[in-house]
């Protein structure tokens, strides 16, 4: 929602917070978080590329970019539409 970079985990008063709100919750770093996010990003995409090698139909593919400005960073977004043969979209 705010666009917090996963450093946040490493905040003293982010962490007094959440200890605040649950006091049995461990924090794990910002190199676990980001190991997580990739691990489950490579899933989805194994996942994702089998259905669309198994698929025998067309493939609509989008891409949409943008910035933000207090990051100075770029982001693409890859959207795909397809129908299965099935005709399930």
């Amino acid at each position: 929602m705010h666009e917090y970079t996963l450093s946040i985990v490493d905040h003293e008063q982010f962490r007094i917070y959440c200890d605040t709100l649950q006091p049995m919750f461990d924090m794990p770093s910002r190199n676990t978080v980001k190991k997580d996010i990739l691990d489950m990003f490579e899933k989805e995409k194994e996942k994702t590329l089998s259905k669309w090698e198994a698929n025998e139909g067309r493939i609509a593919i989008t891409t949409d970019m943008w910035t933000v400005d207090h990051q100075n960073r770029g982001y693409m977004a890859i959207t795909a539409h397809y129908i299965d043969d099935e005709w399930t979209l």
